[in-house]
């Protein structure tokens, strides 16, 4: 998968998200959530170029839009609602506004989808350019060329729709996912000082000599990042949890070390790898220097590639 694949299924996968949320919520007449659209789709359209205020912010009365772009002369209603009269209603309502002549008027359905209208709504208004919906928005944002546009759309997706992830693994897991997860959170993380000695026992040199090095650096490198926060982390890991956590590591990065001849690079590496495919299956996205750190952490614990 190339990288502009896997930043256009993320940035489908939180688009349909909300666009589910907003459905299922509405249903229930809970609309507290359309205000948020408003902002959120203010925000998501910078990354296309335009630079949308949110008119309920204004001095000025906009009836019928909430979103407008001075510069582009473009304004935007942000709604639910895909009927023909509602789009009529806006169309007649914001063109007989003297102030809107010269501009031009766009609906974002937030909920549903677009339909094929028959009912001429007059006013140069095009439907088929004119009515975004979530289909039409990632078919725009898959058409962009400019790759670092379409990450920083990914990110800023990432960042603000956050579906809660399904439980698929054994306590253990979920736990060390959730540990990793508050490593992942940039708000956890402060720069401590540099480690004193990072391996007392020598348990990585008398088993990895040929790698101490890298893997002593690599970690003395992350510790300042990730030290504290995972202490803090780990105070609410019980005893029962630790033992069971203990034990599924050293089954497992056992497995992976033997399948990888020894080799505690290749084997890091691949479970690193593991632990990111199981982390991402809800299609949320962790840090993995974040994973790094946690495994490395655990090898000096001898609960990653244990002594035999």
């Amino acid at each position: 998968m190339d990288n502009k694949e896997k930043y256009i299924k993320l940035i489908t996968r939180r688009l349909t998200h909300l666009k589910t949320e907003v459905t299922i919520l509405n249903a229930l007449n809970l609309t507290d959530i359309n205000v948020f659209a408003e902002n959120f789709y203010r925000d998501l359209f910078r990354f296309l170029g335009y630079s949308f205020t949110n008119t309920n912010f204004d001095s000025n009365n906009y009836a019928f839009i909430d979103l407008i772009d001075h510069e582009g002369k473009i304004a935007i209603q942000v709604t639910s609602q895909n009927d023909s009269g509602k789009i009529k209603e806006a169309i007649e309502g914001f063109y007989s506004k003297s102030e809107n002549k010269g501009y031009k008027l766009r609906l974002m359905l937030i909920s549903k989808e677009a339909k094929e209208y028959k009912t001429p709504f007059g006013h140069d208004f095009k439907h088929k350019e004119d009515v975004l919906d979530i289909t039409k928005l990632l078919a725009i944002i898959n058409d962009m060329s400019d790759l670092d546009q379409v990450k920083k759309i990914a990110e800023f997706l990432d960042k603000h729709i956050i579906p809660e992830r399904t439980k698929t693994e054994s306590n253990e897991v979920e736990t060390i996912m959730a540990l990793i997860g508050y490593l992942s959170n940039e708000e956890n993380l402060t720069v401590s000082e540099p480690p004193g000695i990072v391996d007392p026992t020598f348990k990585i040199f008398n088993r990895f000599a040929d790698h101490s090095n890298f893997l002593i650096g690599l970690y003395s490198e992350l510790c300042m990042l990730y030290q504290q926060p995972l202490a803090e982390a780990r105070k609410e890991v019980d005893a029962v949890k630790a033992i069971k956590i203990s034990s599924f590591l050293k089954y497992e990065s056992d497995m992976v070390l033997s399948s990888e001849n020894n080799d505690p690079r290749t084997a890091l590496n691949q479970l690193v790898e593991i632990f990111n495919n199981k982390l991402s299956v809800n299609g949320l996205t962790f840090d993995q220097q974040a994973i790094r750190f946690y495994l490395l952490d655990e090898l000096i614990n001898c609960n990653v590639f244990p002594n035999k």
